[in-house]
């Protein structure tokens, strides 16, 4: 019954976050990361750093030093948006959407308040799955699924970096099927996305606008489901054991 439970979880949010741009929240949320891939990744990176004349066999055309100062500014300020928008995001479901009077200015000197231990779960959530993909694929699958709370913890209750890490494992380790069928079935899609937009031809245009608009659901999709799946098995080991709810307050 407890593994059955386990799978309807992992199920239940897998759909969730597959169509979770129905919300609002989440859709405010895709929208400002999609305009922020696409006017990096065209706009900056395509056509004022040059970098499209280069991948057509030309060269890379650039204007200043100032013009690499900018672009990399541009680039930094980006992810920090990027970033920002999921804490937000996050923020607001896990504390404010039970709420009937949210404020904004609320929200976001709150959501600025759990940045800082967001942005670093990210960077290491990242690092970590990227290092372990590029190694072999294994490795990679297993780690990743490993950290893909790290997020979820970074910002529940009043977890540290460490105690976050800690859960996250935690967690994994305890629904380790479920975490590992959530994490395939992201990576798979995002391979998919990937051979989707480069055998459409597209122009470059057009191509940035897929590649925006398929990484930015596949974002939000994967955060969402990961977020949920955490928050669902947290609440149930919390019901179910004192042990493990003691872990948790005492991290």
């Amino acid at each position: 019954m407890k593994e059955q439970s386990r799978l309807s979880y992992s199920l239940s949010s897998l759909v969730y976050g597959l169509k979770s741009l129905s919300e609002l929240s989440s859709f405010f949320a895709f929208l400002s990361i999609m305009l922020v891939i696409f006017l990096l990744g065209f706009v900056v990176i395509f056509k004022y750093l040059g970098l499209g004349a280069f991948l057509n066999g030309g060269f890379i055309f650039i204007h200043s030093i100032a013009a690499i100062i900018t672009g990399e500014a541009v680039f930094v300020a980006s992810f920090l948006l990027v970033v920002f928008s999921l804490t937000a995001l996050f923020y607001y479901k896990l504390y404010y959407l039970v709420s009937s009077n949210l404020k904004l200015g609320s929200l976001i000197k709150r959501s600025l308040g759990v940045f800082p231990k967001f942005l670093i779960a990210t960077f290491i959530q990242a690092v970590i799955s990227i290092i372990g993909l590029i190694a072999l694929v294994i490795p990679g699958v297993y780690y990743g699924s490993s950290f893909m709370f790290f997020n979820f913890f970074s910002i529940y209750g009043n977890s540290t970096l460490h105690s976050a890490i800690v859960n996250s494992r935690r967690l994994a380790k305890d629904i380790r099927l479920e975490s590992l069928f959530i994490f395939v079935i992201y990576l798979v899609l995002l391979f998919v996305f990937i051979y989707l937009v480069s055998s459409f031809h597209l122009s470059e245009v057009y191509s940035a606008l897929l590649y925006s608009i398929l990484l930015s659901y596949w974002l939000i999709s994967y955060s969402n489901t990961a977020f949920n799946l955490a928050d669902k098995n947290v609440n149930e080991l919390k019901r179910g054991s004192s042990i493990y709810k003691r872990r948790l307050n005492d991290s």
